[in-house]
Order: structure tokens, then C-alpha cells, then sequence
């Protein structure tokens, strides 16, 4: 009996590390689900998307982690914890650039800088890292530019 006891601390980090891993599946599934509900015209979801913020906004680099929307009206950006939205319309849609900076601080990882115009039509910029950033690109010329290639910029300071 006491041998059977010695393994109970083990026992128990692997039912825990089991429902955390069934909690957060769940989590995400339930996020994806109330995305789709409001989106009928989802061409491709990407998730484990981190964003920077856009140039615009006053303050430090955001941290926040969530999905990007490639829709039929542009790309759509949604925080998974902070609820964080951003819209970006095709037709405002500029250029994208690999970039380790943002706002003027490094991001210490590569990532997309999207430039596109803003609601009062100034130029903005809004950084994040992505999965597949090549097929990401790629599926910014397919389906919002029309056969119109985008060129991809580096801005790179290390």
C-alpha cells in the first residue's frame, strides 16, 4: 500500500496536465465556434497569431495573442483574452514587410508589418507574428489583390 501511495503526486500532475490539455482544446474550439457564428465568409483562420498594435496607437507593443481572419472584405484580427479587434478592408490594404520592429522597439522575433490606410486615411501599420508567413503572403495576393502582387519589404534592424 505505501508503494501504490508514492505514486499518487505522479498520478495526479498527469490527470491535471490531461484536463488542462482538454480545457484549453475546448477553449479554442468554443473561440473558433463564436467566430464563425458572426463570419459566414471565412476563407482561412489562422490561429496562435501574436499582435504588436498598431503604429498609431499611443502607448508600448501589445501583447496579444489570438486569430487572424483572411475574409472576403480584408482580414480581420480578434484577441483571443483581451477580446482586442482589428479590421483591415482589401481595398485598404497597402503592402506587408518582414520586420523585427515595431513602434520603434524590437520585437526580438520576425514578423509581418501590414500597412494599410486607416479610418481618417493616413497610412498605418499593424505588426504581427503568424504561422507560415509565406503561405500567409501568398494568400494575400490570391484572394485580395486580383493577380496584383504585393511587394514584401524587409525592414529589418539586427
Amino acid at each position: 500500500m505505501f508503494k501504490e501511495m508514492s505514486n499518487l503526486p505522479y498520478f495526479l500532475i498527469a490527470v491535471l496536465f490531461i484536463f488542462a490539455l482538454v480545457f484549453f482544446a475546448w477553449f479554442r474550439q468554443k473561440d473558433a465556434r463564436n467566430v464563425r457564428e458572426r463570419f459566414k465568409d471565412i476563407l482561412i483562420a489562422t490561429y496562435g497569431v501574436q499582435y504588436f498594435g498598431r503604429e498609431s496607437e499611443k502607448g508600448d507593443l501589445l501583447d496579444s495573442s489570438g486569430q487572424l481572419l483572411f475574409l472576403k472584405q480584408g482580414l480581420f484580427y480578434r484577441g483571443r483574452f483581451d477580446k482586442r479587434e482589428l479590421m483591415i478592408p482589401k481595398e485598404k490594404l497597402i503592402s506587408v514587410a518582414v520586420t523585427d520592429h515595431h513602434k520603434g522597439k524590437l520585437t526580438y522575433q520576425v514578423c509581418l508589418a501590414i500597412y494599410f490606410m486607416n479610418e481618417n486615411e493616413i497610412i498605418d501599420r499593424a505588426a504581427f507574428t503568424i504561422p507560415y508567413p509565406k503561405q500567409f503572403i501568398e494568400a494575400i495576393n490570391h484572394y485580395f489583390l486580383n493577380g496584383r502582387q504585393i511587394k514584401v519589404k524587409k525592414e529589418l534592424l539586427e
